[in-house]
């Protein structure tokens, strides 16, 4: 193998890309200086070996010959040391640098051998990273939305600072805890669950999963939290579930009350249509009423003659017993159709519905000289529904379509009612011989507080469009022959659907 004669390795010293110093570990004095140290200090080399270290840094603190010579003899002791520093080369402004000491030999004198590389471009990459992430800590701590690293037993190992503006906790007091100790106890098997499937490297882990659920405010109130999930168990840089997560109290609280604010509209328009029929039903009602005061009539005149006949008596109680059955199924109907109740969802035929209510569109059409006709659908059409709001639904539109017909010859007022099976629906359609659908696009007779009624609240049609889309559902009018058609369609029951 061939030896590098001296010349080769004064040329590789020469060229080096670093700034190469070789200082006297007793006091500092450049010994030996390269080309590149010219080019980074501005001095010539003559210049450089007339001078110290402290004579190419800057003369304040700590860039002192005393701190350099502390440094130097540290590289003595321990074979090599790195560190940063500063120099201050000739007409310029300050120079960051990297240096790295190392002790050598030449002769039998011990030596400092320095390398001297610029990181000017570094340093000013991690002055914009420290920024940068100070910036983004910055939007975090002060954002509705949290970060948080969750191990698969819920243990937190890192949460976002905002977590003291969302749950009002410490990040540093936070970390380290469970935060299954602060799920609502509705929701903690279901989130522990979550984080143990998560953690399990399914299939699936990958995937970034949605969550809803309660968690423990410091003030000791509830919050909602909406959290995306997602397995990152594996990652090296995470090594934990990351969920992000956002608080939806406020937008929770809203829905419920909007909620509330339907349930009382539904309720005063089911009491609305039993007031326009008020007159009729109590008609409806004295009917049986009087018959059942005839027929006891009749048995106490018998008793108070002595023309008492057991055959005669049983009958006319039979009777007495069917009006007053016939009477308590009006009752019943009534009350059922008015009472304010939570929604309950169930399986149920969409004729029977219609059949449910009929009674209460008879009355309102006899009182109005209109008809009636009914189609129905030759075999059960099942979708699941809460029964009552969408007998709301088929009264308003039924009565809406009597109304419209105000203006009709008497023997041409006919509503017609039909029930039919769709692909993927059930659909109720209600036909009137009306004014028809005013000249304007017919989605905006939906629109709250549109009425074409003097007395209307408006408030009816866009109510029934809200109950029917929230069964997943679709409401919509065409032009009929005259008048106007409405119809609703719902989803088809499950299984219905799977037979």
């Amino acid at each position: 193998m061939t030896q590098l004669s001296n010349s080769h390795y004064r040329t590789a010293f020469e060229n080096a890309s670093d700034a190469i110093f070789i200082h006297d570990p007793e006091d500092g004095h450049i010994l030996e200086a390269n080309e590149t140290s010219e080019l980074l200090t501005g001095y010539s080399r003559s210049e450089l070996l007339s001078m110290t270290v402290a004579g190419i840094s800057p003369a304040r603190t700590p860039f002192s010959l005393d701190q350099a010579l502390r440094r130097i003899r540290r590289a003595t002791e321990q074979g090599g040391y790195t560190f940063e520093w500063t120099i201050q080369p000739r007409g310029g402004d300050e120079l960051p640098v990297e240096v790295n000491l190392k002790l050598i030999t030449v002769e039998g004198r011990g030596l400092v051998l320095a390398l001297f590389r610029d990181i000017r471009e570094r340093k000013l990459y991690e002055e914009r990273l420290i920024a940068r992430e100070a910036h983004f800590r910055r939007l975090i701590q002060h954002s509705s939305d949290g970060i948080a690293i969750v191990l698969p037993n819920g243990r937190l190992r890192y949460v976002s600072p905002s977590v003291s503006t969302v749950l009002g906790y410490d990040e540093r007091r936070a970390t380290g805890r469970n935060v299954l100790d602060y799920i609502h106890p509705s929701d903690i098997e279901r989130i522990r669950r979550l984080l143990r499937r998560e953690g399990s490297q399914c299939p699936d882990a990958d995937v970034a999963h949605h969550v809803t659920y309660r968690i423990l405010h410091r003030d000791g109130g509830w919050r909602h939290h909406e959290a995306t999930v997602k397995d990152l168990v594996r990652a090296s840089e995470m090594e934990g579930i990351l969920v992000n997560y956002r608080d939806v109290t406020e937008r929770v609280e809203a829905e419920r009350k909007a909620r509330e604010r339907e349930r009382e509209l539904e309720h005063v328009a089911r009491c609305r249509s039993m007031g326009e029929l008020a007159s009729a039903l109590a008609h409806e009602l004295n009917q049986p009423f009087a018959a059942i005061g005839n027929y006891i009539g009749g048995c106490i005149h018998r008793l108070e003659s002595g023309r008492f006949d057991p055959g005669e008596t049983l009958t006319a109680l039979r009777e007495v017993n069917a009006q007053a059955e016939r009477a308590g199924r009006i009752m019943s109907s009534i009350l059922n159709f008015t009472r304010r109740n939570d929604p309950q969802r169930q399986q149920v035929d969409v004729n029977a519905m219609v059949r449910d209510v009929a009674s209460f569109i008879d009355l309102k059409a006899e009182r109005s000289d209109a008809r009636v006709e009914y189609r129905f659908s030759a075999t059960p059409v099942g979708t699941v529904a809460d029964p009552i709001l969408i007998e709301q639904v088929i009264l308003n539109i039924a009565f809406n379509g009597i109304e419209a017909m105000a203006g009709t010859e008497p023997g041409r007022r006919i509503l017609r009612i039909a029930t039919d099976r769709l692909p993927r629906a059930v659909r109720i359609s209600i036909e009137d011989n009306g004014h028809g659908l005013p000249r304007m696009n017919p989605d905006q007779i939906f629109d709250a507080f549109y009425t074409t009624k003097k007395e209307g609240l408006g408030i009816g049609l866009a109510l029934c469009r809200t109950i029917v889309d929230s069964h997943a559902g679709h409401m919509w009018a065409t032009s009929g022959a005259t008048g106007t058609v409405f119809h609703v369609a719902l989803p088809v029951a499950k299984e219905e659907g799977h037979a």
